[in-house]
């Protein structure tokens, strides 16, 4: 039987104000040999934790910025409108999967969620914040890398890949600054910027900031997929 991973929608990049799912993250997935629950953004926590019950293991895509008064920031220019439901929806699904110790895979936001929830906070604008950073927007096509980041050795992301340095897409302006309380990064742009970083005290609670759903058939995405489903159906055999 394949774990079944609980999968937060984004917003739809061709439906406004609607809510949708990147292929992408199922061709990953599929690929691992792990079948998908799809959550929608709710403030419903009874629904949300119902779905929680249903997964083995829980992903957070990238998407939209995060409100900066859950870190205390601030609204400034070139910032997304804030959608609470989709910020209480990933903070009432990650903590719970922390407290479950349920494999917990981010992308994007979905490691800037981890770092926010820990009582870290980020850069807003990374051009304006870090001087001399490295541009963290490509242009498409967004399968093709822009930049490297170096693996730190003994880390979780390290044993999975198996290498120190690794070619990765790039497409977002925000990123994390203060990585919070617990947690440890393992993975950083040649500017300094985090790249990943995990939970020490959780078998598996990791995220990274690059995008391995528009790379889904290459080796390092599926061996990060492939460790993802592994600790995935490893939870589901002794819950």
């Amino acid at each position: 039987m394949k774990p079944i991973v609980a999968l937060m929608m984004q917003y739809s990049e061709t439906v406004p104000g609607a809510f949708d799912v990147d292929p992408g993250y199922l061709r990953l997935l599929e690929f691992a040999g792990a079948n998908v629950l799809t959550v929608d953004p709710s403030d419903d926590d009874e629904y949300l934790l119902a779905m929680l019950d249903h997964a083995d293991g829980l992903l957070i895509p990238g998407g939209n910025d995060i409100d900066p008064a859950l870190y205390g920031g601030r609204t400034l220019p070139g910032m997304d409108e804030p959608v609470p439901l989709r910020d209480h929806a990933e903070a009432t699904l990650l903590r719970a999967a922390y407290e479950r110790h349920m494999p917990y895979l981010g992308v994007c936001r979905g490691l800037q969620m981890m770092c926010v929830l820990a009582g870290g906070n980020l850069y807003q604008q990374i051009t304006d914040d870090v001087p001399g950073a490295m541009n963290h927007w490509q242009r498409t096509p967004f399968d093709k890398p822009s930049h490297e980041v170096h693996v730190l050795p003994d880390t979780p992301l390290h044993r999975i890949l198996d290498r120190d340095t690794l070619p990765v897409n790039s497409v977002h302006h925000q990123a994390v600054h203060r990585p919070g309380e617990g947690v440890k990064v393992q993975a950083t742009a040649p500017d300094g910027i985090i790249e990943s970083a995990y939970r020490p005290d959780r078998d598996f609670f990791m995220a990274v900031q690059w995008h391995p759903e528009q790379t889904p058939a290459d080796e390092p995405s599926q061996r990060l997929a492939r460790a993802f489903a592994a600790a995935c159906n490893m939870y589901r055999t002794r819950r």
